[in-house]
């Protein structure tokens, strides 16, 4: 994972954090939408941080390849 990556994963982690505290204030108030709306965006984020990380990067992997059919 490069430097880029973890900055990016990094961000997603706080925005879903702040999502779920958005949601429980929005909980204690009793405001249905923004909690859902909260509480959608929290997933997105989660959803968007796993998505990235079972991913892997194609040109990382096939430069890899190419390195060491290149070595051989």
């Amino acid at each position: 994972m490069s430097r880029l990556d973890q900055l990016i994963d990094e961000r997603r982690d706080l925005a879903a954090k702040l999502a779920g505290k958005e949601l429980e204030i929005a909980m204690a108030i009793g405001d249905r939408d923004a909690a859902k709306r909260h509480m959608h965006e929290m997933n997105v984020q989660t959803i968007a941080r796993k998505a990235a990380r079972a991913s892997g990067c194609f040109f990382l992997e096939h430069g890899e390849a190419d390195r060491l059919g290149i070595a051989a």
